[in-house]
């Protein structure tokens, strides 16, 4: 003779939690080859980040308007420097600002404002480079 199984009633049943979901992270931002980018590169990309939310309009506006897209270009700051504007060629872009930056605190009267604008624009570089460290 076997003895009846034993049931709780269903309110007297232990409570068991269902098992948590994982936590989906967003993917990294992408990395920006801005070690071997065109100034016209580097307008189009500033222009879709800017589009999607990634850069605020100061910054958009320090990234996205490379001096060698002027039409004056030639005429004005190359005529000075002795280098003909090459819009479409790449380069180190982060190479050309850290340059950039030390010829305006090189400079015999370095303006503030211009060498905050060349530091603010060679951070926001390095964080295209790799976003995993965090936007400036």
């Amino acid at each position: 003779m076997s003895l009846p199984a034993f049931r709780l009633p269903e309110e007297d049943a232990p409570f068991v939690a269902p098992m948590p979901q994982p936590l989906l992270l967003p993917p990294p931002p992408a990395a920006h080859p801005v070690r071997a980018m065109s100034p016209r590169g580097l307008a189009s990309l500033a222009f879709t980040l800017y589009l999607d939310g990634s850069l605020d309009l100061d910054d958009y506006l320090l990234l996205g308007f490379p001096p060698e897209l002027h039409h004056a270009f030639d005429r004005t700051i190359g005529a000075l420097t002795g280098q003909r504007a090459r819009p479409d060629t790449p380069r180190d872009m982060i190479r050309e600002w850290e340059t950039r930056l030390h010829e305006r605190k090189a400079s015999a009267a370095p303006i503030p404002e211009l060498t905050a604008r060349a530091r603010r624009t060679l951070a926001l570089l390095r964080w295209l480079e790799c976003p995993e460290l965090g936007k400036p």
